[in-house]
């Protein structure tokens, strides 16, 4: 009896061991899943159309969710004319360098060792060759498994003739405008404006 009651024991302090052991490894990964939720985007590009010639920022800004000595990287990525149903979008998912287009380009990179991180893209006199999805990717590299979070925005060109045209689409259209006020009318013939005070007009018939 007393060797079984030993044996007994035994079970039970090792039974209560592995429970214990497998209740803090749960919680330990409760606790990293929750940190891994909280890192976020706190500034992120916005879609861009302009002019050929212009300047263009983009802005990008993530906070991580580990501790002030983590290491983070920001990348900025140009994809050629990779538009989306929804060009602007967040993903918070582990993700691996192969998800990368081939057209892919690698503009710059900025590595800090901290929990927040910012990188701002400058383009100077953009071009037609310069439209395309930017992508802001961050890498936190602090755990086992690198995790990569990314968002995208579209930049859109308009050529200089496009732009030209369309400044003369809306003169064109600001040329069609009701009579002035003061009883004075106004008659336009491709582009040009010709006026006339309207009781001179009735006060000719009317002789």
């Amino acid at each position: 009896m007393g060797a079984s009651g030993l044996i007994v024991g035994i079970l039970k302090y090792a039974g209560l061991y592995l429970q214990l052991h497998a209740a803090l490894s749960h919680g330990y990964s409760e606790v990293d899943n929750r940190l891994s939720a909280n890192a976020v985007f706190t500034e992120v590009p916005q879609d861009v159309i302009t002019n050929s010639g212009e300047d263009v920022e983009m802005a990008c800004s993530f906070s991580g969710a580990r501790s002030p000595s983590c290491s983070l990287e920001i990348q900025w990525w140009y994809i050629k004319n990779h538009w989306q149903d929804k060009p602007t979008y967040l993903t918070n998912n582990i993700a691996t360098m192969e998800e990368i287009p081939e057209d892919s380009t690698k503009i710059s990179v900025v590595k800090v060792v901290g929990s927040n991180i910012s990188h701002k893209l400058r383009l100077s006199s953009v071009k037609a060759s310069d439209e395309g999805t930017y992508e802001c990717r961050v890498i936190d590299n602090s755990g086992a498994v690198a995790q990569h979070h990314r968002v995208r925005a579209y930049l859109q060109v308009n050529s200089q003739e496009s732009h030209e045209l369309q400044e003369a689409q809306q003169w064109r259209q600001g040329s069609h405008k009701t009579p002035h006020p003061g009883n004075r009318s106004c008659f336009y013939a491709e582009g040009s404006s010709i006026t006339g005070r309207l009781d001179m007009f009735l006060g000719f018939f009317a002789a």
